[in-house]
């Protein structure tokens, strides 16, 4: 969710909505292409609205953790070649991330410092496996670089886009692709996160420091296989309980309201085993051709119901 200067009243409404339907979490956007448009500033009446959205949640029981990056980035560092460049991102990334604590860090519950990284290296650099490499490892670095500058406050959760990747075809070549997209999706990742090492397909595997354990929730952002995901994060992963945030498939609400049904199953099936600290919903309304929860009225569907049933 993202507050602005003229949603207030439409804003404190969805809460409340969001509290009386017994949701516990609210992912609060923190938009750094408008809260920093010039390097080294920052517009404080972004951070102003931010803050004052997290206490109104606070207020109705709702805990307010903040998504620290989005596809939007500021025009300057992209022009200066963003997270693709590693002097870039090393030298801005961090910046923000200290500008967001100062703001944020008296009213956060929680931070998800980037979400869905391997979606987000595909849009950058889509056909160029040897750059799309570099701007993967660049990004754990990122990560580690956050986390370096988070950890010890408020919990820090990953959002991990991991999926089953299967081949398009019988070809050598089709079963190679889905093993390098496997491989990015979750050995990157998971694997550096529980020992350390960056193992980018086509690179020399490479230590980082600071990267083993480096958050205290391992978060996954899912449409489907919720209960392979969740075992195979627990496997390769590093020990720390588990988070789940569903986008469920389908193209009405009544396969929406099906898949979340799937999930809570799935869900209750591995509490047996597994840690798991939350599960939210990716999308609450309806919003931009999105289908949420709930109507953009905020009249709750089938979907909903079955979310909140779970």
């Amino acid at each position: 969710m993202r507050p602005g200067p003229d949603t207030g009243e439409q804003f404190a409404d969805d809460l409340a909505f969001a509290a009386d339907i017994g949701l516990q979490q609210v992912r609060l956007d923190v938009p750094w292409a408008i809260a920093q448009p010039r390097p080294g500033t920052v517009d404080g009446a972004v951070f102003e609205q931010l803050q004052s959205a997290a206490l109104a949640a606070k207020t109705l029981g709702i805990e307010p953790w903040f998504r620290l990056l989005q596809p939007a980035v500021p025009h300057w560092f992209d022009n200066e070649g963003g997270f693709t460049d590693d002097r870039t991102a090393g030298t801005w990334w961090p910046r923000w991330i200290d500008a967001v604590t100062d703001h944020l860090g008296g009213v956060a519950a929680g931070w998800v410092p980037m979400e869905a990284p391997f979606t987000m290296s595909m849009r950058l650099v889509p056909d160029d496996p040897r750059r799309h490499g570099e701007l993967m490892h660049n990004l754990v670095v990122a990560w580690r670089d956050a986390w370096r500058i988070l950890r010890g406050g408020q919990p820090v959760a990953t959002s991990l886009d991991v999926a089953t990747e299967r081949p398009g075809d019988e070809t050598v070549q089709a079963a190679e692709a889905a093993r390098r997209r496997d491989q990015l999706r979750w050995g990157t990742w998971l694997g550096g996160l529980y020992d350390g090492v960056v193992r980018i397909p086509g690179r020399a595997d490479r230590p980082l420091d600071d990267l083993a354990g480096a958050c205290d929730i391992v978060g996954l952002a899912l449409s489907g296989d919720v209960a392979t995901a969740l075992y195979r994060a627990a496997d390769q992963g590093p020990p720390r309980p588990l988070a789940l945030t569903f986008r469920p498939r389908g193209a009405t609400d009544t396969e929406h309201a099906s898949a979340v049904s799937s999930m809570w199953r799935d869900v209750r099936s591995a509490m047996s085993d597994l840690s798991i600290a939350s599960v939210t919903a990716a999308v609450l309304l309806d919003e931009d051709g999105r289908l949420g929860l709930a109507t953009a009225d905020r009249r709750l569907k089938d979907s909903g119901e079955a979310f909140v049933a779970g």
